[in-house]
Formats: C-alpha cells, sequence, structure tokens
C-alpha cells in the first residue's frame, strides 16, 4: 500500500498520498490499458520519479486504476486538501520532501537556470468558451507547492490549464476518503 498522511478539515477525513505517482506506475497503467506512453514523457531512466507530461484527464483515469488496484477509492486531491496539506498546522507531521523538487537526478535546468519545481493537478476543473469558434475547453486546476510563492508577494495558489494536455512542470498525487 501506498503511503499516506491523514488530513481532518472540518467534518471530513481524507488521506492524501505523500508522495507523487511515479513514472513507473503511470507506465503500468498505460501498459495495462494498451496505450504507448507519450512521446513528450520523460525516459525511464528515473522511474521513481514523479510522472509529468500527464492530463488531468488521463492523471484521473490513472488514479482510478490505481485505487483499484490497492482496493481504495483513489482520486486527485482537491485544491483545499492540498492546500491543507502545505499549511503550517500539517507540517509537523509532513515531510519536507512531500513536493518533488525536481525532475528526476536533474536538479537543475539547462543552462543552470533555477530547481525546476512541480505543480499538481487537483480535482477541479472549469468550462471555457473558446473566442469565436463556440468550443467549450475544460480547464484544470493547478496546485502550486510554498516553496513556488516563497520569497514573492503572490498569494495564488493555483492557475488554469487544459485539462487535456499534459506539461512538463505538472505530475499528480492519489488521495481517498478515510
Amino acid at each position: 500500500m501506498r503511503e499516506m498522511i491523514e488530513l481532518s478539515t472540518q467534518a471530513l477525513r481524507v488521506l492524501v498520498a505523500t508522495h507523487a505517482v511515479t513514472g513507473s506506475e503511470y507506465r503500468l497503467w498505460l501498459r495495462c490499458i494498451g496505450r504507448p506512453a507519450p512521446a513528450s514523457m520523460p525516459g525511464a531512466e528515473t522511474p521513481a520519479a514523479p510522472v509529468t507530461s500527464v492530463s488531468q484527464v488521463d492523471a484521473t483515469a490513472c488514479c482510478e486504476w490505481l485505487g483499484a488496484r490497492e482496493g481504495r477509492a483513489y482520486r486527485l486531491p482537491k485544491m483545499a486538501e492540498l492546500l491543507e496539506l502545505a499549511s503550517e498546522d500539517a507540517a509537523e507531521g509532513v515531510d519536507p520532501e512531500i513536493w518533488p523538487h525536481h525532475h528526476g537526478n536533474r536538479p537543475e535546468v539547462r543552462g543552470g537556470m533555477k530547481p525546476m519545481y512541480f505543480c499538481e493537478w487537483t480535482l477541479e476543473t472549469e468550462e471555457q468558451s473558446s473566442y469565436g469558434s463556440g468550443q467549450v475547453r475544460v480547464l484544470g486546476s493547478i496546485f502550486y507547492p510554498p516553496w513556488l510563492r516563497e520569497g514573492n508577494n503572490s498569494t495564488q495558489v493555483q492557475a488554469h490549464l487544459l485539462a487535456t494536455a499534459g506539461y512538463s512542470f505538472i505530475t499528480f498525487r492519489v488521495a481517498c476518503d478515510a
């Protein structure tokens, strides 16, 4: 079973994974459903590293599949749950490494830039009409970990990106009701 931390928010008890879903777990899901890994997905050289380049839609499906394998009803965490996980109240029981800091063994991006930090998909989505085409776009909400907000004046903890696209800086973890 996966390592989880229990959060108590108001009347609800929630379990949230202490680490993001790994590349090897995600590749296993892809093999089981008969889909190849996307070309943009980082290679298998770091199978224990957090998976990236996964859409919110696929992250949701993978959570459900992992939950079925482990006998739990997994889902993506809600924004409020990740905020609680990052709160000072929860900080005593939370390992400082709970949010991945970088891509596997490459702590710095090419060219000596700052370390690559990950954001995470959350359960929340939003529909937005496209201009002119009449198509509706589904946007997934992402959570910025605490250290992305340190040292700047921004209190923003989330952003919205296409739920059907994968991004190299976004990973995901599982959660379930306790």
